[in-house]
């Protein structure tokens, strides 16, 4: 009898997976991306709009990696990684949305950095 209850309480492994070199822990990942896949899957359904379904696709797509990016990043646990997933996928065409201000905010102060590089250059020429 003890020897059957001591079998049970073997340590379990987690599945690791590898992806272009990069080891991550499957379970965590599998629970972020259904719960992107369900979380969109739920706001396109019950959008009011017409369909968009390309747009849905690429949407849902963007973010099912960004969360499996994030979820490898910080080796989440399963209940963090489902949370992550509904999170991002809540943000949806507002992920895109920051990306651009960001991108666009970095690109305004390059440019104004050049340019007062450049002015600097010309104020100095006699």
């Amino acid at each position: 009898m003890n020897q059957i209850a001591g079998a049970g309480a073997a340590a379990t492994i987690p599945v690791v997976w590898s992806f272009f070199g990069f080891d991550f822990q499957a379970g965590p990942v599998i629970v972020g991306v259904c719960a992107v896949v369900i979380t969109r899957l739920t706001i396109t359904l019950n959008s009011k709009t017409r369909p968009r379904i390309v747009l849905d696709v690429l949407v849902t797509s963007l973010c099912a990696l960004l969360t499996a990016l994030w979820i490898q990043a910080h080796t989440l646990d399963l209940l963090k990684a489902g949370v992550t997933g509904i999170g991002i996928a809540s943000l949806g065409l507002g992920v895109i949305g920051i990306a651009k201000s960001q991108v666009g905010t970095a690109l305004r102060l390059g440019i104004q950095t050049a340019l007062k590089a450049l002015a600097g250059s010309d104020t100095t020429k006699p």
